[in-house]
């Protein structure tokens, strides 16, 4: 069984992983793996960006492992721990998406040691790193600071959860990494993971595997900037007036020193209104972007390829909109694009918005009594699983659509508070009239209990799932006709 490891470095890697869980939910496929092992690696403990990406991949495993192996379909796709994929409970490491640091929190002074150095050497520090990188603590991340991050990102190579990722590195497994190339955690830790896997001298268990492993990368480029503190205001900020210098450096070393990579995906976008500047920890929260839901997509780009092509060719990808424009629909995507991602995340929305908006009322419709729909809702904790994914305020479904829609290029192609499914989908709404009602609540019904007249499956919770799937299936493909 194939697996495709994705590393998520820093607040970047974080925000992209949570746009693939949203794509794998809808049912987009990932295609040459049978299982995605998310790996983020951010020594900010306390991240805004990266606790609810961890919160949502836990729901999300929770609902897939509920509804089982399935080749298509909503949440069928399998997102897993890096501890479980042994299969045999062996492993000591601990059960989670993210990297485990051991919580360091001192000053990145202390951690090289410097007090202890002869003075000739703490002159060599003094040259490679400011007064600020030396008295940062490094439980806030690297605050944009590379040569930071490649040091203490260096010793995680010889980490029990490294070697266990080693250890269970198979041949036919891929690898891909997510990160910025303007900050501090993910310009440092890519560059610095990709040498060392493809160094077949550095030590790892299944050195050849990894050396030979096909691998790409999603390098997002600056798309967002920080305020600034006011004049004559001592504030603890990153400055993003940076960003650009430092992307500048960052391609120039990859020209040079990227060796050992198939794929490399470039992103990146105008910055537009500032966004609160919050150097670490809980606050830096930032919204969903449209850029970390297109960087997503390099992932199921990447995987599209067969070995050869991969092997054969170096392939290098930048991403283009069809026209300039700030509120993006569906039409505005290559065709590629659109056939990947329009109707799965049509039909995930259509399920979303009558499932939080309708269900209730539909106690008494087939096929919700044949499996006492209601009772499971109230009694089953997958539902309770279900209804965070859809509806939390930090991490849901709803929350990232809504995010999407905050920026001045905003993901505009399904209409957030839009109640009336004939209105929806941006570029594709259904004319009603007398005789014609489009999508509406009886429909909807009809369309369920009749998916639920073929399914056997009697647990609540899959057969809903089933049957939404279906309906919704119907429902784009005759209705709204979306082609």
């Amino acid at each position: 069984m194939a697996k495709l490891f994705v590393f998520g470095i820093g607040g970047t890697g974080s925000r992209v992983i949570r746009s693939l869980v949203m794509l794998m939910a809808a049912g987009v496929k990932i295609q040459n793996c049978d299982k995605i092992v998310p790996i983020i690696i951010d020594p900010d403990t306390q991240n805004g960006d990266m606790n609810r990406t961890v919160e949502l991949l836990k729901t999300y495993k929770q609902i897939h492992d509920k509804l089982g192996r399935r080749d298509e379909g909503f949440f069928h796709t399998d997102i897993s721990t890096l501890s479980s994929i042994a299969g045999d409970g062996s492993s000591k490491i601990r059960d989670s998406f993210v990297y485990d640091f051991g919580g360091i929190n001192k000053p990145f002074k202390d951690h090289v040691g410097y007090n202890q150095l002869d003075i000739d050497s703490q002159a060599l520090v003094d040259l490679l790193f400011t007064k600020e990188n030396l008295s940062n603590s490094l439980d806030v991340g690297f605050r944009g600071s590379p040569n930071v991050g490649s040091v203490v990102l260096n010793e995680i190579i010889e980490s029990p959860e490294m070697r266990f990722f080693a250890s269970n590195f198979q041949a036919g497994d891929r690898i891909f990494f997510v990160s910025s190339i303007f900050g501090g955690t993910g310009a440092a830790g890519f560059p610095l993971l990709l040498k060392n896997f493809k160094d077949s001298r550095i030590g790892l268990p299944n050195a050849a595997s990894l050396n030979s492993a096909l691998t790409g990368a999603m390098v997002v480029l600056p798309y967002f900037s920080l305020e600034q503190p006011a004049a004559g205001v001592e504030a603890d900020f990153i400055d993003s007036n940076t960003f650009t210098t430092k992307a500048k450096d960052a391609l120039s070393y990859y020209q040079h020193h990227l060796n050992g990579i198939n794929a490399v995906y470039y992103m990146g976008d105008t910055p537009d209104k500032p966004l609160e500047n919050n150097p670490g920890r809980a606050s830096q929260k930032n919204d969903a972007h449209l850029v970390e839901l297109l960087s997503a997509l390099a992932i199921v780009d990447f995987m599209d390829y067969t070995d050869n092509d991969l092997i054969s060719n170096e392939v290098y990808h930048e991403f283009g909109l069809r026209e300039d424009v700030d509120q993006v629909q569906f039409t505005h995507l290559d065709q590629e694009t659109r056939d990947r991602i329009a109707k799965q995340l049509i039909r995930f929305h259509y399920f979303e918005r009558y499932y939080t908006q309708h269900v209730p009322d539909d106690a008494q419709a087939a096929y919700a009594r044949g499996v006492d729909l209601m009772g499971a809702i109230r009694n089953e904790p997958i539902f309770k699983e279900l209804d965070k994914f859809l509806k939390h305020p930090d991490y849901g479904y709803q929350s990232w659509l809504r995010e999407l829609g905050r920026k001045e290029r905003t993901f505009a192609a399904l209409n957030v508070s839009e109640s009336d499914f004939n209105r929806m989908v941006a570029d594709k709404q259904i004319e009603t009239g007398f005789l014609n009602k489009g999508i509406h609540q009886g429909s909807f019904v009809k369309e369920l209990n009749r998916a639920s007249e073929s399914i056997s499956d009697r647990d609540a919770f899959r057969a809903t799932i089933q049957a939404f799937e279906v309906a919704t299936d119907k429902l784009v493909e005759e209705k709204l006709k979306y082609a």
